[in-house]
């Protein structure tokens, strides 16, 4: 008879500072809707010093679990393209910016759906491209977040402009990767 395993604790205090960015995701998308810049970057400084803190918190009190890292990179997925998408609705990004993310979102999305499909019980399929399409995405949203409040300037443009830049190309390449990835996984399947 083999070992079974301890079972998941759902309720932790690292996953409840995971959950803690869904609590905060309504309050952000309020203040980018109500012009309100400053309640928008409380709600996203709060949900990064959550972000920060959740997976620390859980490995420091001995409660990081493959369910933690999941529900993290889960709950991270919504807040960035609920957001994304917020701020296309409010105008503060343009139709061709907005396509480029949403196809960084269906290509990440189709990569763990395909994983699931598979059999692939192991969470969150992560490759080295879309980590860093991940952090960038990040990054242009706490850009984007902060010229809420930030007096419109040619600096603040060219950032702009730079940010999405390496951006597109990081999706790009993560893109490719996700496809060339689920085709792996979907052969190995099928």
């Amino acid at each position: 008879m083999g070992q079974s395993e301890a079972p998941v604790k759902f309720v932790t205090i690292g996953n409840g500072l995971t959950a803690a960015r869904l609590v905060l995701l309504p309050v952000i998308v309020a203040g980018i809707t109500l012009h309100n810049g400053w309640l928008a970057v409380a709600g996203m400084g709060a949900a990064l010093i959550t972000d920060l803190l959740d997976g620390r918190v859980s490995r420091r009190l001995g409660q990081a679990s493959k369910f933690g890292a999941t529900l993290d990179s889960t709950i991270d997925f919504v807040l960035i393209y609920s957001l994304f998408i917020a701020l296309y609705a409010a105008g503060r990004l343009a139709t061709y910016q907005f396509v480029i993310l949403y196809v960084s979102m269906l290509s990440n999305l189709m990569l763990q759906l395909g994983s699931m499909a598979s059999g692939n019980a192991d969470g969150v399929v992560r490759t080295v491209t879309g980590k860093i399409a991940g952090a960038l995405q990040y990054t242009y949203l706490l850009f984007l977040i902060a010229r809420e409040v930030i007096p419109p300037s040619s600096a603040v443009e060219i950032a702009n402009v730079v940010i999405f830049a390496l951006l597109t190309v990081a999706i790009a390449l993560s893109t490719v990767r996700f496809a060339i990835r689920l085709k792996d996984i979907l052969a190995r399947s099928f």
